[in-house]
């Protein structure tokens, strides 16, 4: 083999270990890219707009992105929905496909700048209506990080200027479009905890009965791209109902410019499946709170894209607010973590007193108190990717070591690492089954 071909296979080799296993930098590096890429749709689309109307643009945009985005909940794994779960994705598909179009309506009203400058805001309103719903607390830190991003949006959208109508309805609109995002995921949390916590009840029913009949494990249940494909669907069908008059007949589609043929492939392809899919696999490898604040490079590529290709003004003012919106998101994030991590802490410190307390019962005999798994448990946490955002969606409290490291069983007392998606993480179970299997084999034919 040249010279050549052995380069070309370390740089194959090299390439598949930082998808596996990336650097910090190219982590990072993508999640920055991705925010590049969702300001280069804000920007394409901002002219298209003259020629295909917000709605029907959407309509398009989604078209092109559905089969990418069910290759991703293939992939994904996991079963399909039964039963009543298939009512999830309705209102779910009418508060993503409200935030899908409403992109693009506020681009045409109100610009592509103020429009990025409001993403940052989303994970602000899924805190608020968490809080309103009951189903998040809010402490000093985050209440400090919702007054700072709350002053940051009201700068952003200029409140001090709105006025009865033009100016008033693009601000409700804005807003409208951050919180039905924020809508979304709390739905989408609402549905993963309850199927998480069925599937773990039937699990915790069937384990005695699947290790002595040797039947496999039960699928585990529909994941958060599943849920996304799903909603996906139905917000295209309510979109291509309110953009049916302008896809059949207002659309001069002979006469459409290149500029805004392409504008519809980059925001289906580039954004929604190229994008998507990167935001996808980098927030999987990075931990921590800095995910949910890079919607704020998207702002700063948009300032940039739309000044130098459109000629748009920055509007500074505009520009810090967002800033303060992103610090605020920041606070609110870094409070979310520190909660999770005191939590781990207290669940670590328990299980180390509960496990000295059960080596001593050994010593006394099987009659002794209950063993560590009835300790506090800390917070599983999932991350999914909704369009250009990165949430972190609380399943609920786990029930041993597996579950708290956010990995699979572990093997000679060593943790697998934190996996994915739920395709990935059967594999590794079935793995670990595996491995077991062939070690009672060769036990069972010493014999």
């Amino acid at each position: 083999m040249g010279e050549d071909g052995g380069a070309g296979i370390g740089c194959v080799a090299a390439a598949r270990r930082q998808y596996v296993t990336p650097s910090p930098v190219t982590s990072h590096s993508a999640m920055v890219l991705v925010q590049a890429l969702f300001a280069g749709m804000h920007t394409t689309a901002s002219p298209a707009l003259e020629y295909i109307p917000p709605v029907a643009f959407c309509a398009l945009r989604l078209l092109l992105a559905l089969p990418f985005l069910g290759y991703l909940a293939h992939r994904e794994g996991g079963r399909w929905f039964r039963g009543y779960e298939w009512a999830w994705p309705v209102p779910m598909g009418a508060a993503i496909g409200t935030a899908y179009a409403l992109i693009f309506v506020c681009n045409q009203r109100s610009g592509p700048n103020v429009t990025a400058m409001v993403q940052p805001a989303m994970p602000i309103c899924t805190t608020i209506l968490s809080f309103a719903l009951g189903l998040e607390k809010v402490g000093a830190g985050k209440a400090a990080g919702l007054a700072v991003a709350t002053v940051g949006t009201a700068a952003t959208l200029r409140v001090l200027e709105i006025s009865p109508g033009a100016s008033l309805l693009d601000a409700v609109l804005l807003l409208t479009q951050a919180n039905a995002y924020a809508v979304y995921v709390v739905l989408l949390t609402l549905a993963l905890k309850r199927l998480d916590a069925r599937h773990r009840a039937e699990e915790r029913e069937g384990r005695e009965l699947n290790e002595s009949s040797g039947k496999a494990r039960r699928a585990a249940p529909p994941g958060p791209m599943r849920f996304l494909f799903a909603a996906t669907v139905v917000a295209e069908a309510g979109v291509v109902g309110f953009a049916a008059e302008d896809l059949a007949v207002n659309i001069e589609w002979a006469s459409l410019p290149p500029l805004a043929w392409g504008a519809v492939l980059y925001a289906g392809l580039a954004s929604s499946c190229l994008a998507h899919g990167l935001n996808s696999w980098a927030i999987s490898k990075v931990q921590g709170i800095l995910p949910t604040v890079y919607s704020g490079a998207q702002v700063v590529f948009t300032v940039l894209f739309a000044f130098a290709f459109l000629g748009h003004p920055v509007g500074w003012d505009r520009a810090a607010g967002s800033a303060v919106t992103v610090f605020g998101v920041y606070l609110v994030s870094r409070a979310k973590f520190a909660e999770r991590n005191e939590r781990s802490i207290r669940r670590t410190a328990t299980n180390g007193d509960s496990n000295a307390a059960d080596a001593a019962d050994a010593k006394r005999g099987p009659a002794g108190p209950a063993s560590a798994s009835d300790a506090p448990a800390s917070v599983r946490v999932r991350r999914a990717s909704i369009d250009h955002i990165a949430v972190a969606l609380e399943l609920g409290p786990a029930e041993d070591e597996r579950e708290a490291s956010g990995g699979v069983a572990k093997a000679g007392g060593r943790r697998l690492p934190t996996v994915a998606s739920a395709s990935e993480l059967e594999g590794a179970v079935r793995g670990e089954e595996e491995k077991e299997a062939a070690y009672g084999a060769s036990e069972r034919a010493s014999y």
